[in-house]
């Protein structure tokens, strides 16, 4: 199979699941299995190695499953080519995908002090090198198949998977991981491929340098060859004696952002050896516990104090070897990643969450600060995600001035954090300089202005202007003309509709064609908006606009824990409440259709039109 092509897994046919101490039935379970004609796919949590490196009574069973190896069989399996890869990635991705508001769990003066930790037990004798970690926490949009497709187009990596598992609160998994566990060929050779050792690709020139500097650095040397010993040590328990051997050291590849320094190693194995055999000697990986192996996973433990669950774990596909008793190999192949760069994507409704967890190996001339930057480095796939759709903000322009530019600009900026677009506000107010030369000095206008990366298409239309304000950005700037409203407004409640709300509904971007078909809908009756209630009936906002209403002389608004857009006006007249509507207070609330219409008074508001007051009409 070339580096393209992709083993699909389908037709799902049952689950099983084994702790520690039930791993006697894990061998013949495989084999069962395999004579049923069937395919297994390999799920091995980290958890699973701490209880196998324990002392034997330990661990008695009770354990919790996600403490277990996990085989998932399926009926078929198909070799897919690159056409077949992406016309089947292409058949998900009809909607746009990405990733928000990540942030690393973990403050750097917080990190600092762990490492200083970790250099305490190096001191002390207790270990040599340990693997810390903590994670990379985030939102994502889109369906799950889409944002695989756009991260690994980011991450080129050799063992990445894309599993929809039948795991009631973390379906889907998404890997990117460069990193080999473990290759047991049809021969009875197991290859091993630890990885240690990182440096940035930035682009700008001295890549190639950075690729020689690190495989020259004495630093990560060491520290690659530490898990190189223990892995051969892991290896020589179990293979033929004599029959371990370090066939590369201290290679460099890339790997999307970042170069990485790996080595391999070689065994071979007996012809009676067992899969479960193989994990007693040599699960989790060395590279991403540290060494000594039992020692560190203790300090982990202590140090880090949560479960990593499948993050540095396993994934892969176990086989029977039908050429087993020909080529003088063991009974069983398959191939095993180190789940590194992966994640799982926790359904909550509005949009998907997510841990990916991130770290690096710490030795004694391990500098803090530099290894909490190498997480960035790591991470870069992810964080550096960019939207494939732009933001805007409507802004009123009246005699020279936007009233309420600096909420635009809060928000636009708050936007751009969130979803990943890197804008500074040095660019923005530079933006906004530039184009404000070049409007009007007298009269009322309608503002769109427009961010969206150098990539998307654009095409320029008369009365607008655009700069591009670094490498990824391009901001426009385009002015329309802007009619007086007339006395009397109307909005619009359509009977029995329900809108279902997005992650992206929270923020001002071009996907908003179900807002524009519910304003088009409004103008189509001579309204000004159309009001928009959620599956449960509860009150949203409007196409273009939020709501405020009086109730028994008190005013009230949908809450902003609502997936809505917590628009300019609304948030001036939050912070205003006595300027705009003559009292003290607004609540935010849950409101349906029942306080719409027994509202004595509903105002529609947005930065364009500042307040109007409606009448409700239904249909």
């Amino acid at each position: 199979m070339s580096k393209q092509q992709a083993i699909f897994l389908s037709d799902f046919h049952h689950h099983a699941h084994f702790a520690v101490s039930q791993l006697s039935e894990l061998d013949n379970s495989l084999y069962q299995g395999w004579e049923q004609g069937l395919y297994s796919f390999v799920y091995i949590p980290y958890e699973f190695g701490v209880d196998l490196v324990k002392e034997p009574l330990t661990v008695d069973g009770t354990e919790s499953i996600t403490r277990h190896i996990h085989i998932f069989w399926f009926k078929q399996k198909k070799i897919l080519s690159v056409e077949e890869v992406r016309s089947f990635l292409d058949t998900h991705s009809s909607t746009v995908a990405g990733i928000a508001e990540a942030q690393l769990s973990i403050a750097e003066k917080d990190y600092v002090k762990k490492i200083a930790a970790v250099h305490d037990a190096i001191r002390r004798g207790d270990v040599y090198q340990i693997n810390f970690t903590s994670t990379l926490d985030f939102k994502s949009y889109g369906h799950p198949v889409a944002l695989y497709r756009r991260l690994r187009e980011q991450q080129q990596v050799p063992y990445a998977a894309l599993a929809n598992l039948p795991l009631d609160t973390l379906p889907w998994l998404l890997s990117f991981s460069p990193e080999l566990f473990m290759d047991i060929q049809p021969d009875g050779v197991i290859r091993v491929k630890p990885m240690k050792g990182t440096a940035p690709i930035l682009n700008d020139g001295q890549d190639e340098q950075r690729a020689i500097d690190l495989q020259n650095d004495p630093k990560n040397r060491a520290e690659n060859l530490m898990i190189v010993d223990l892995l051969r040590n892991d290896l020589g328990r179990i293979a033929e004696i004599g029959q371990v051997k370090v066939q590369h050291l201290f290679e460099v590849e890339r790997f999307g952002a970042v170069w990485q320094m790996t080595s391999t190693i070689e065994a071979k194995m007996p012809t009676n050896l067992q899969f479960s055999d193989v994990l007693k000697a040599t699960f989790p990986c060395g590279s991403i516990t540290g060494a000594p192996k039992k020692m560190s996973m203790q300090l982990i433990d202590e140090l880090e104090q949560r479960e990593r669950g499948i993050y540095t774990g396993s994934i892969g596909l176990i086989e029977k070897n039908d050429n087993g008793s020909d080529s003088a190999g063991t009974s069983w192949i398959g191939r095993l990643n180190v789940m590194i760069r992966s994640f799982h994507l926790r359904d909550a409704g509005e949009h998907y969450e997510a841990s990916m967890g991130v770290g690096s190996g710490i030795v004694i001339d391990s500098k803090a600060a530099e290894e909490y930057e190498e997480c960035f480095w790591k991470s870069r796939f992810v964080l550096g995600l960019m939207p494939e759709f732009s933001v805007f903000e409507t802004m009123r322009w009246e005699d020279s001035r936007c009233a309420l530019l600096e909420r635009h600009k809060s928000r636009l900026l708050s936007t751009s954090r969130a979803l990943a677009y890197p804008l500074s506000r040095a660019e923005l107010d530079q933006a906004l300089a530039y184009f404000f030369e070049k409007l009007p000095t007298t009269g009322a206008y309608r503002l769109k202005l427009s961010l969206s990366t150098i990539s998307c298409p654009f095409e320029q239309l008369e009365n607008s202007w655009f700069l591009e304000l670094n490498q990824h950005l391009r901001m426009t700037l385009s002015l329309f003309s802007l009619e007086e409203l007339g006395d009397e407004q109307r909005v619009l409640i359509k009977r029995g509709a329900v809108f279902s709300p997005t992650y992206l509904s929270r923020h001002k971007t071009d996907q908003r064609a179900r807002y524009d078909e519910a304003l088009f809908e409004a103008l189509a009756y001579d309204a000004f908006d159309q009001l928009l209630f959620d599956a449960n009936g509860l009150l949203l906002e409007g196409g273009r606009t939020n709501v405020f209403l009086k109730l028994e002389n008190n005013w009230y608004t949908p809450s902003s824990k609502l997936p809505l857009l917590n628009g300019v006006m609304r948030q001036e007249i939050m912070a205003n409440p006595e300027r705009y509507l003559n009292t003290s207070e607004v609540f935010e609330s849950e409101l349906d259709i029942d306080d719409v219409l027994r509202a004595q008074e509903v105002i529609l508001t947005n930065a364009l039109r500042g307040l109007v007051s409606v009448k409700v009409f239904i249909v």
